[in-house]
């Protein structure tokens, strides 16, 4: 029907069905938009998980011997807490050797971890030598940060743990980092089948030089509350563990598993030959 022809009614119930066909065909291309960045957002994920593990992979240099792996004795620090900024939630714990100094332009590094992730056990395992060094001299100021964005008890009972330890027996806190990173290693490395209970943590403690009047009583004054408010305000701003920050701004130059050239205080490694 001519449009000069219709009745006002006609022409108002036109406009509303041409107002309708409009309206679908702008939520389909709206659809489809949402759709196409989803896809982008998800493939750039995979892409820098790829170009993370390719790092990884190729750094660890980790044969069946465990060529690429360090060995160190844990040095006794000093600990300061971090609270998030604008808030007095404390989110981590500045640690540097006992006696040392920072200069006023040191490297600030933050290491967000979770025991129970594979890479953060990566990071300590090929890393936690020259970290224990940088600790030790006061080289750089590391920061760690205990989260527990797996949601498995493991995950919440150590990050609670390590602030129970922090706070309470300061200078053992680095060799109990590195205790239950070895309660991690052998469960991903299949040397133990189940994941480690409050009283491997408490062990894991004591092995540290942690005073058994506080080894013993980890389970019964661990903040797991407060592990949930700390993992809650991590995830406001990173996704995923290990989240290294360097003076404030996320690197994944630590997956090469060289800190010490990371923080300018070496050259680089060689590279391995074949």
């Amino acid at each position: 029907m001519a449009e000069k022809n219709m009745t006002k009614a006609e022409r108002r119930e036109a406009a509303r069905e041409k107002a309708r066909k409009l309206q679908e065909a702008e939520a389909k291309r709206a659809k489809r938009n949402r759709l196409i960045t989803i896809g982008i957002i998800l493939a750039a994920i995979a892409l820098v998980g790829v170009v993370i593990w390719s790092i990884v992979s190729n750094g660890r240099d980790n044969g069946e011997d465990g060529a690429g792996r360090q060995e160190w004795d844990p040095v006794a620090v000093q600990v300061e807490p971090v609270v998030k900024d604008g808030t007095d939630i404390t989110t981590g714990w500045s640690v540097i050797g006992d006696g040392a100094e920072l200069a006023a332009d040191s490297n600030r590094l933050d290491i967000y971890f979770d025991y129970m992730c594979t890479y953060c056990n990566d990071l300590e395992q090929f890393n936690g030598g020259d970290i224990n060094d940088i600790i030790a001299e006061g080289d750089a100021e590391i920061v760690y940060h205990p989260v527990a964005i797996l949601r498995n008890d493991f995950s919440a009972k150590g990050a609670a743990a390590f602030k129970y330890i922090a706070e309470n027996s300061p200078e053992h806190l680095a060799a109990f980092h590195k205790n239950v990173f070895e309660e991690t290693d052998a469960v991903l490395n299949n040397r133990a089948s189940s994941l480690p209970d409050w009283g491997s943590i408490e062990d894991a403690a004591r092995d540290a030089g942690v005073p058994e009047d506080i080894a013993s009583t980890i389970e019964e004054e661990a903040d797991l509350e407060w592990v949930n408010t700390a993992t809650q305000a991590f995830l406001e701003n990173y996704r995923g563990t290990p989240t290294v920050l360097l003076n404030g701004t996320e690197t994944t130059a630590w997956a090469a598993n060289d800190f010490p050239a990371m923080l300018g205080l070496a050259e680089p490694k060689a590279t391995p030959t074949e």
